[in-house]
């Protein structure tokens, strides 16, 4: 989830509250309400996804990236053209990779941020 929120970090200006609160490791809930107050509806989106799915789970935190990106796919998907190759990708379910990489083609640098992240963190979780 760090590697998430710091995707989105490198998009806000420094001046922003939701960038201040990421950057003091505040709770998914204060970033959330930020961001929403703030008008980054995507990341509020994806962050409210998170933390229902830690109620859902039992747990007080969330470590499940993957949900928190599923999320951010489906949020980002709906902003994108229909001829794009990104949205065909996402529509078709395609792995995270490849995604992120016709995003970055596509100059769709933050979602190509947020997949790389998650892929990473994916790579260095143990299964």
């Amino acid at each position: 989830m760090a590697q998430l929120l710091q995707s989105f970090r490198s998009d806000l200006p420094d001046g922003s509250k939701t960038a201040a609160a990421i950057d003091r490791n505040a709770s998914l809930e204060e970033i959330s309400e930020l961001a929403e107050g703030e008008g980054l509806h995507k990341l509020a989106s994806v962050l409210f996804e998170a933390e229902q799915e830690a109620l859902r789970s039992g747990s007080a935190t969330l470590e499940d990236a993957e949900v928190a990106t599923d999320t951010f796919i489906r949020e980002a998907r709906q902003d994108l053209p229909a001829g794009s190759k990104t949205a065909a990708a996402i529509d078709r379910s395609a792995s995270w990779e490849e995604i992120s990489e016709l995003a970055e083609e596509e100059g769709l640098h933050q979602i190509a941020s947020v997949l790389f992240e998650a892929e990473q963190e994916r790579l260095r979780s143990p299964s």
